[in-house]
């Protein structure tokens, strides 16, 4: 395994933090990184969205290509997701204030690995917007799945609950899919349970069997998944209990039979980077591979299937650091 720091504060002097990190692996086997580029710790703050390229598998990146500014009217461009469509365009969804006071949630794309973007697209009305305050996708990465479809988890705040505008709980986890890469629809909704309470970030991971995995954060010190089929509905809905969290984003890739996860493993601190993978679609894992026992925060994940190696995307200290591990014996891991 190699670890390389890639984003320190102290580097330069605009931004904070860098928070909220994605990363994909392109058919094409360039890595693309995308991350908030925030201006204070605030979940508010001014902010931008950058995304930069590596051809070399992590070891160098390019300058920051910019996908979303903050302005003073929309201060806050929130939660990047991308995925790689069956095609090759790529996929970039965001939000501006989190879909709130006039902000929007945008569709952009790229055809050229990620070097040039398209002006972006509106699709705010595919975000049940008449029944929720806050939306935010994923975070992490979206996916596509063998038959094209394109996913992305989403959270939201419902109005139902009579919370302040800006409140991110409580909240409700659903998809939001689109066949064709123009037009967006959402699924039924994850809501409270007994023993998952106000379900947020989320990522998917299509199973050997074709099934929709989903990875879930809730206000417990331990992780939730769910299950659906037609990303419609949803078949089961359980607390993990073996997957400790310090309630904190953690993402999941899927390559053939085994699926991957990967979360600060740890229920005091973001701190302990653990990778696991499992033969049965996260019912058992198996023995933990540690990443980065001392650091850790937001972690997301991805596979190139080429040369089987994983790489796993994290924050340190609330964005003040970004660190990417590739992990070369990642498919041999049992």
């Amino acid at each position: 395994m190699q670890n390389f720091k890639i984003w320190d504060k102290r580097d330069q002097n605009r931004y904070s933090l860098c928070r909220i990190p994605g990363i994909i692996i392109t058919s094409s086997g360039t890595l693309i990184i995308y991350n908030e580029a925030r201006e204070s710790r605030s979940d508010w703050a001014m902010m931008d969205i950058f995304c930069r390229r590596s051809t070399d598998g992590g070891k160098t990146f390019s300058a920051p290509i910019y996908l979303a500014k903050g302005s003073a009217e929309h201060p806050t461009v929130n939660n990047p997701v991308m995925a790689e469509g069956q095609n090759g365009v790529i996929h970039f969804l965001y939000c501006e204030d989190y879909g709130t006071r006039g902000g929007r949630v945008l569709h952009r794309t790229s055809e050229d690995d990620g070097i040039s973007w398209s002006t972006p697209i509106d699709i705010s009305n595919s975000t049940l917007t008449d029944m929720r305050n806050v939306f935010a996708l994923g975070p992490g990465h979206g996916i596509c799945t063998r038959s094209g479809r394109l996913i992305f988890p989403f959270w939201l705040v419902p109005k139902k609950f009579g919370a302040p505008v800006n409140a991110h709980i409580p909240s409700e986890v659903g998809i939001l899919y689109s066949d064709d890469g123009v037009s967006w629809h959402t699924s039924s909704l994850l809501t409270n349970c007994a023993e998952i309470l106000s379900p947020n970030e989320t990522v998917a991971a299509e199973l050997e069997d074709g099934s929709i995995y989903l990875a879930i954060r809730h206000n417990a010190y331990y992780r939730a998944c769910a299950l659906t089929r037609d990303c419609i509905n949803f078949e089961s809905y359980t607390p993990e209990f073996d997957l400790r969290d310090p309630i904190c984003f953690g993402s999941a890739v899927s390559v053939g039979d085994t699926l991957f996860f990967v979360n600060c493993d740890n229920t005091g601190q973001r701190q302990n980077i653990t990778l696991k993978a499992s033969k049965d679609g996260g019912k058992t894992w198996l023995a933990p591979f540690i990443i980065d026992e001392n650091r850790g925060g937001y972690a997301d994940i991805a596979a190139d299937k080429n040369n089987g190696k994983l790489y796993v995307l994290y924050e340190n200290n609330f964005g003040e650091e970004l660190y990417l591990a590739v992990i070369d014996e990642a498919f041999k891991h049992n």
